[in-house]
């Protein structure tokens, strides 16, 4: 059985296109468009299994745009399980605006509401991650939730499969943080982004440290053992246990990704399943996010590039705060 499953409530099915220029009340001619699976917790199974990790994907189904998403996971090699639901799964665009005044492309992302789902689609979910026998190493929670599923799902989730031992990695956005995070379920790590921790906690610089205190208080409230913050071009800071780093990319040049931070999830996870040490886990998590923005829409990333850019990831060590008495 895998060593990894990830779980995507809201898949979606990735339209991706070019034109030349946007100019409003005018058609806008695209070229033709390129369809790729998307929604967290897929990106995150596509870029584990271009690593070679045994990783099984997760995510409700229905529909023709969910037949479609099934069909291309199939092709693409990548064991899933499909929950069926009633309404047709998402479709989101992705256009790159390549005006000739423009330095570099605009991409415009363009993010659609999941379907409904009905309170058996959303329930069947957990039963179905206890039947995976062996228990995976790691669940990978991943993406945002649709409607009709409560804020705090994915703590229901990591309480019911941590009785099996299985490692919770949390990586979503507010509300669903949020409510996670009060409900207090075990978590080994979670991963905002430089947005979600504005919400999370006051940040009063910009500097990668500056995110510390915050991080060090969610640690303290025995959030997660670990934390990763990503910061785009600016890397990411981790912290656990007596470790703060904060983990600088080079600088590379490209077009703002689609799945920079699933990107990120995947090579660190795939790490942590070679038995690799969380600091070298986030170093290939900043490789793959970088990597991720020489690729086109949501490739994702190229594992040649990953390699080539993890040995000029820098590391910068900071001392955890003494504890007050």
């Amino acid at each position: 059985m895998p060593d990894v499953v990830t779980l995507t409530m809201n898949p979606a099915l990735d339209l991706s296109s070019e034109t030349e220029q946007l100019k409003p009340g005018q058609k806008t001619r695209c070229s033709l468009p390129r369809r790729t699976p998307g929604g967290g917790g897929i990106n995150v199974a596509r870029g584990l299994h271009r690593l070679g990790t045994d990783v099984l994907a997760v995510y409700p189904s229905g529909g023709a745009t969910g037949q479609r998403l099934d069909g291309l996971l199939e092709q693409a090699g990548i064991r899933t399980q499909s929950l069926p639901i009633d309404g047709d799964i998402r479709e989101n665009l992705s256009l790159a605006e390549q005006a000739p005044h423009l330095e570099s492309p605009r991409v415009f992302h363009l993010v659609f509401p999941g379907p409904q789902l009905a309170e058996r689609d959303w329930q069947a979910v957990p039963e179905a991650l206890e039947a995976i026998a062996p228990a995976p190493r790691y669940l990978v929670l991943s993406g945002s939730l649709p409607p009709g599923v409560p804020a705090d799902f994915y703590a229901e989730v990591a309480q019911r499969v941590s009785q099996r031992g299985i490692r919770v990695v949390l990586d979503t956005a507010a509300p669903t943080l949020d409510a996670t995070l009060r409900a207090q379920p075990p978590l080994f790590l979670i991963k905002p982004n430089r947005h979600e921790c504005h919400q999370l906690f006051k940040v009063e610089r910009e500097e990668p440290e500056a995110y510390l205190a915050g991080m060090e208080a969610l640690l303290d409230q025995g959030a997660a053992k670990a934390i990763v913050v990503t910061l785009g071009s600016q890397g990411a800071v981790l912290a656990s246990d007596g470790l703060r780093l904060h983990l600088q990319p080079p600088s590379v040049q490209g077009r703002a990704p689609m799945g920079a931070g699933d990107s990120f999830v995947s090579a660190l996870i795939h790490r942590l399943t070679q038995d690799g040490t969380l600091s070298d886990a986030a170093r290939d998590g900043v490789a793959a996010a970088a990597a991720a923005v020489k690729t086109r829409d949501a490739n994702l990333y190229r594992k040649q590039d990953l390699e080539q850019l993890r040995s000029q990831v820098q590391t910068h060590e900071h001392h955890p705060s003494p504890k007050q008495s």
